[in-house]
């Protein structure tokens, strides 16, 4: 949920990091986007400027009704005040900290143009921060109804700010971790009885989590002969498959909890509590591997290093790794620096760290680990404490 916790101190300081930011990429003012409609993981940049997330769901433009339903914009000029375009008069200003709020009336696009021209910045170059929020039709009319603006792409300017957190940021993550972790225990009770469906378990942790307030994002589960995947049933991410003894279930659970801050961790169990010496093999190593990672999680390790401190653990223990991807950042969503081969950005003090592996073999079958940490200058805080077997 979003509320007005956060102070209107924090959004001032965002602000001028951002504007710093147009600054130094020659543009005379920012456009970030963002999606909304029944998720928080679309709405990223505008929920850490602007407090805000469009409500509606995604909508085909319909000729002369609406054009870009579910989707929002600030405008940031390199000086001034902010502007928040909403996609309709329907906005909770009671929790938006910016003072300059319009409504779109359905045609976002077309309001982002008109503000641009009323403040002065008709010719000028704004940078246009989009990423995969701004669908292909709303682009498209964007270009078309603001054809006087130079657009340059800075897609990831808002995301390289969100990656350094404050200390109230890292507070509202050991809060949500407590969310988290309380609906990943649940989850894991539920999917450790045989019988259990991989929807009951799911619905052990939402029942939990929805109950205080977090916005579910993702439950990437998969179990028994489908353990290989990293979730089998797509839509949703679970199915109603029935836990039969010995078998391994495994998720990734992904939620935002407090003010539109998440928790990503998964976690392993085997359906009847008794692991085999195959199966704990494999998944003591997962563990260990995660908790070398979490050893390693220093500030100017490179994110390519602590990639490989995972994977070696793996390698030496002859453990399958599921994915190239051993971690990123994450606070208000997913976030770089990620830890894949060849990253050379350096994690720093104020990053939010998930450390992650899907490993397994064959003949035995997967499983999935995974921690949260926030990185301080001299230490390494656990958040993710929920047991780490049933």
């Amino acid at each position: 949920m979003l509320t007005n916790r956060i102070p209107l101190s924090e959004y001032e300081a965002r602000w001028k990091r951002a504007q710093a930011v147009a600054k130094a990429n020659g543009v005379e003012a920012l456009v970030v986007w963002g999606k909304g409609g029944g998720t928080v993981d679309t709405a990223n940049d505008l929920i850490y400027l602007a407090n805000y997330a469009p409500v509606f769901p995604y909508a085909p433009d319909l000729p002369d009704k609406w054009a870009g339903l579910s989707h929002g914009a600030v405008i940031l000029p390199v000086s001034g005040e902010p502007v928040l375009i909403a996609e309709s008069p329907a906005v909770r200003k009671d929790i938006i900290p910016m003072k300059d709020v319009r409504s779109a009336d359905g045609f976002v696009a077309d309001k982002v143009a008109k503000t641009l021209r009323e403040l002065g910045l008709s010719g000028a170059r704004v940078g246009l921060v989009a990423g995969p929020w701004l669908v292909a039709s709303v682009y498209k009319r964007l270009l078309t109804v603001a054809n006087d603006i130079q657009f340059v792409e800075l897609d990831y300017a808002i995301e390289g700010l969100r990656a350094h957190k404050s200390t109230l940021e890292f507070q509202l993550l050991r809060e949500a971790a407590e969310v988290g972790n309380a609906a990943m225990e649940a989850m894991m009770k539920s999917a450790s009885t045989i019988g259990t469906t991989e929807a009951d378990a799911v619905a052990a942790a939402y029942d939990i989590a929805i109950r205080r307030g977090a916005a579910m994002i993702d439950a990437a589960c998969a179990s028994g002969p489908h353990s290989a995947f990293y979730a089998h049933g797509m839509a949703p991410q679970w199915t109603t498959r029935r836990l039969e003894s010995g078998d391994i279930f495994h998720c990734d659970m992904y939620g935002a909890a407090v003010e539109g801050y998440t928790w990503d961790f998964s976690r392993s169990v085997v359906a009847g509590g008794k692991w085999s010496t195959a199966q704990e093999e494999v998944y003591d190593s997962a563990i260990a591997a995660i908790d070398a990672g979490v050893a390693a999680c220093r500030p100017g390790i490179s994110s390519a290093d602590l990639h490989d401190v995972v994977l070696k653990v793996l390698k030496d223990r002859d453990v399958y790794c599921g994915y190239p991807l051993h971690g990123h950042s994450y606070g208000i969503g997913w976030e770089s620096p990620w830890l894949v081969p060849g990253n050379v950005t350096q994690i720093e003090a104020g990053m939010a760290i998930a450390i992650e592996c899907m490993a397994g073999r064959e003949d035995v079958g997967f499983v999935k680990f995974e921690h949260n940490v926030l990185v301080h200058a001299d230490r390494t805080e656990l958040i993710s404490t929920c047991p780490a077997k049933i």
